[in-house]
């Protein structure tokens, strides 16, 4: 089996699970005095009151479904008591109660040595159901996933989604693979947990991620601001945002800025001039920008670092148009941009962090549609870094018309038809000198492509592509694309053309040219790779490894922090 990762999600519930036989002395079981091979239960809930009618079966501990079930459920008695007629040996019984429209279960060892006594009653106690959750990096052919002891047969979907349902808190055994030739990992199934299991070519390795750490809110220490920029790498690489100036001539140099605190999520207020009325008596209203708005810290002159006074949605009720010099800095807080997004015009020295762009004003599928973020008109010196990108519905970010030393980091595109588009139709504009670094970041949820690169140079490393339809990264129109150390769990990692031409050919008009390295193909697909690169990037940055591990750290640390 190829290499396959996947994870538990996080519990909707808090769960419980009795991991130890327990007695009640003086119970009477309905039907008299156990036979030898019988074996009673008292199911009961959390609070020890009885379950009445609950389901109980037993499997032998090792038994691993072939997606037909093999035992049947047994009902309890009103009373919460049940009898299982049982050879000697290692069972798994799995309990489940529906009380209205809530469905408690339990998993519990039943080792049965061929005795039982009349006098002794097992206690089941059921506890709140969980799922695990997740995906596995498909290869050739879909692996089945399985726990022992429990009738779970579950196949995962086109994208290597899958669910196994209705389980309590436990230990349990999770097997991927054929199902005549099983490999397991013991998953210890904790609500909220995220596991992520590498199914290597002879062993399968559970990787636990650690727990990223949250934003502080950086408040008025300008050291914060130093230690961020200090993240940037790749072509953004001197970008000082806040802490710069930029000149006439598009130098950055150092500069002491100004801080601006957002304290209103209003952008812009209606306001009445009374001193005009019209025939009717109305007087006339003024749209002015909001004092305290995102959009009346963003519009000042001089370098500035925009912080957020709360958390909150604030709707961009027409474009906000960025100056030079500016850090728009979410960390700490919960901050969601919505409305028509933010555009950069002949802006340079720019920062963000830590923002959510959604719900969008435009939300029709033409190109009218405003992105989330336009980079656009000469802009450079951009980073963006640690952002969530989600429901707009033609491209989230692009970088255009010759902008250049933009990086895109940690950051999450989803819910789209595209995430990035990277340089303009050559009809539109042309521009080899636009350059880009794109790292770490994950796409998921795509109608089409994940990054689209037409013209200028891009490098792209340690980023995951899980679930994007037609392409994870479209390099064309004559694009230059440095592209190692990614994950690709799509049909096709890499397109190295736009176009085809009426017979179906690729339209070599269209050809771009990506040079890959050391990516890792989950769900299969042709490595398009030219034999040598036609550029490779003249910065120096440590590049992870593509495998279980750099999924894992890019699938739950992506995004606001």
């Amino acid at each position: 089996m190829n290499k396959g990762v996947w994870i538990l999600g996080p519990a909707a519930l808090a769960v419980s699970f009795l991991a130890a036989c327990s007695s009640s002395e003086g119970n009477k079981v309905a039907g008299g005095t156990e036979a030898e091979s019988t074996l009673a239960f008292h199911v009961q809930r959390s609070d020890g009151s009885v379950a009445p009618y609950a389901r109980v079966r037993v499997l032998p501990e090792n038994y691993l479904s072939d997606g037909s079930a093999l035992a049947q459920w047994k009902e309890a008695d009103g009373n919460g008591f049940v009898e299982m007629v049982l050879e000697p040996g290692d069972y798994t019984l799995e309990a489940r109660h529906v009380d209205g429209t809530m469905a408690t279960g339990a998993v519990r060892q039943v080792a049965y040595g061929g005795y039982a006594s009349a006098s002794r009653v097992d206690t089941v106690k059921l506890g709140a159901l969980s799922s695990i959750e997740g995906f596995v990096l498909l290869g050739e052919s879909a692996p089945v996933v399985r726990v022992a002891g429990l009738d779970r047969y579950v196949v995962p979907d086109s994208t290597g989604h899958f669910v196994i349902d209705s389980l309590p808190e436990g230990n349990f055994d999770v097997q991927f693979g054929n199902p005549l030739e099983a490999r397991s990992a013991i998953v210890e199934a904790v609500a909220g947990d995220t596991l992520y299991v590498d199914c290597s070519d002879s062993n399968i390795n559970v990787v636990k991620p650690e727990k990223s750490a949250i934003s502080e809110y950086p408040g008025k220490d300008w050291s914060e601001h130093e230690s961020l920029l200090a993240e940037i790498e790749g072509y953004a690489v001197g970008t000082l945002g806040a802490s710069g100036v930029t000149d006439s001539l598009g130098n950055i140099t150092s500069a002491e800025g100004e801080i601006c605190i957002v304290t209103t999520t209003e952008d812009y207020l209606i306001v009445e001039d009374t001193t005009e009325v019209d025939s009717a008596g109305n007087a006339t209203t003024t749209a002015v920008i909001a004092p305290g708005s995102l959009r009346d810290c963003a519009y000042r002159d001089g370098p500035t670092w925009v912080l957020f006074e709360k958390s909150g949605t604030y709707n961009l009720q027409a474009p906000l148009r960025l100056k030079n010099d500016k850090t728009i800095d979410g960390r700490g807080r919960d901050i969601r941009i919505a409305g028509m997004g933010v555009l950069t015009d002949v802006s340079s020295n720019l920062v963000f962090e830590n923002l959510m762009f959604t719900a969008p004003a435009i939300t029709a599928l033409d190109t009218s549609s405003r992105r989330a973020l336009s980079i656009h008109n000469g802009s450079h010196h951009v980073w963006v870094d640690h952002c969530t990108f989600e429901e707009y519905p033609l491209v989230q970010l692009d970088v255009k018309r010759g902008s250049h030393n933009v990086t895109v980091s940690w950051s999450r595109f989803e819910n789209a038809q595209t995430g990035i588009l990277f340089g303009l139709e050559p009809d539109i504009f042309v521009d080899s000198l636009q350059t880009f670094t794109l790292h770490h970041n994950y796409f998921a949820g795509l109608d089409a492509r994940g990054v689209v690169a037409r013209y200028g140079k891009m490098h792209a490393y340690d980023n995951f592509f899980y679930d994007v339809a037609q392409a994870g990264i479209e390099c064309s129109d004559s694009a230059s694309c440095y592209i190692e150390s990614n994950v690709f769990n799509n049909e096709t990692p890499v397109a190295d053309y736009r176009l085809v031409t009426e017979a179906g050919a690729p339209d070599m008009a269209t050809k771009g040219f990506p040079y890959m390295l050391d990516n890792w193909f989950g769900n299969g697909g042709d490595d398009v790779s030219e034999k040598t690169p036609r550029f490779k990037p003249s910065y120096k940055v440590v590049v992870d490894q593509a495998d279980a591990d750099l999924t894992v750290r890019v699938k739950t640390q992506a995004g606001p922090r």
